[in-house]
């Protein structure tokens, strides 16, 4: 599995400080299009693992989209949203 909880994404991720988890699922079986959505403590933390991990990031997507497991993969943008109470926490998709 590579966007699961204990697949390759995360693995990447769990290396960086403040990541929290990724969610992902299905939002048309016909068309095969999944949403992923990595957690963060904080904003910050996901521009650290990007600037810190630049290479395996781009290693990653070479690899998927060479690979044929995805056609095509696009960010749609960074927003907070409260989780548990915590007003601070971001979510990424």
């Amino acid at each position: 599995m590579v966007f699961g909880a204990t697949g390759i994404w995360a693995r990447l991720l769990y290396q960086a400080d403040g990541y929290l988890f990724t969610e992902v699922w299905c939002e048309s079986p016909e068309s095969r299009q999944y949403r992923v959505r990595d957690f963060w403590s904080w904003h910050r933390s996901f521009e650290n693992f990007r600037s810190r991990f630049r290479s395996e990031h781009e290693r990653f997507g070479s690899w998927i989209l060479s690979d044929g497991l995805i056609e095509r993969e696009q960010f749609l943008g960074a927003y907070y949203e409260e989780l548990g109470g915590e007003e601070d926490d971001s979510i990424l998709i």
